[in-house]
């Protein structure tokens, strides 16, 4: 704070003595050295030597971003998964040597391909049958919030085990029809998601790669329109990422 300070006065002192012109190089000197010093002070921060284990000191502190993949699907329902972009970051606190909670802050891109829509008809004999119309393919973008408790089995091996309760909002939300237009439905759907998730990681220095399965307990559709093409259908999510963790305390 006190090398911000510093840089921040300097600054200042030199738009106002040298017309924001030229910089006295004692000031130049001093800006480059404490830019340097805290340089060197971050980059500590984060390159951390660590060798992880099963094993933590009650209320270690650490903090992690995160990205990676997901493959989503929806439960009970005929359609062809996706992949999409997963990213986000969290911060996790030891209760006990092998047990910490989190609260991760996420975005999350999802949806379907192959989503058939029911048509009521009559043949022409006008006899009433259904007729499908379609592909559609689904795309929502979701803001996610994860409470999660972890877990370590063993003091020697850094593998972890994780569950808690995943919500989750959506931001956006299109079905597009192929070779058709795109139809905005977020006012369709419910706005949020909930979903109980289960984990495994494992830990390497400071990075954690982590597999994560989400089912949600919540249908998408909330009326009549979206049903006609969701019927009642959930989120049913896999995820994989890979994450940084940093000791904060």
């Amino acid at each position: 704070m006190k090398k911000i300070i510093l840089i921040a006065a300097i600054l200042v002192g030199a738009l106002t003595n040298g017309q924001a012109q030229v910089m006295n190089k004692n000031y130049a000197k001093r800006i480059g050295q404490a830019v340097k010093e805290g340089y060197q002070d971050v980059k500590g921060a984060i390159v951390q030597d660590t060798k992880p284990s099963g094993e933590h000191t009650v209320w270690d502190i650490y903090a992690a971003p995160k990205v990676g993949l997901n493959r989503s699907d929806l439960s009970g329902f005929d359609s062809k998964m996706n992949i999409g972009v997963v990213a986000g970051a969290y911060i996790e606190v030891f209760l006990a040597k092998k047990i910490a909670v989190s609260v991760e802050m996420q975005y999350s891109h999802q949806g379907v391909s192959g989503i058939y829509k029911n048509i009521n008809a009559t043949d022409d004999y006008n006899n009433p049958i259904v007729q499908k119309e379609g592909p559609y393919n689904l795309n929502l973008n979701y803001l996610n919030t994860n409470y999660i408790v972890r877990w370590y089995p063993w003091v020697d091996l850094p593998w972890s085990f994780t569950s808690g309760i995943h919500t989750g909002y959506v931001i956006s939300a299109h079905a597009k029809r192929e070779h058709g237009k795109e139809l905005n439905i977020i006012d369709n759907l419910h706005n949020g998601d909930v979903a109980i998730p289960l984990g495994v990681s494992y830990e390497w220095k400071q990075w954690q790669i982590e597999a994560r399965y989400k089912l949600s307990l919540r249908r998408l559709a909330k009326d009549a329109k979206a049903k006609d093409l969701l019927k009642n259908a959930r989120h049913s999510i896999l995820e994989v990422t890979l994450g940084y963790r940093i000791q904060v305390l």
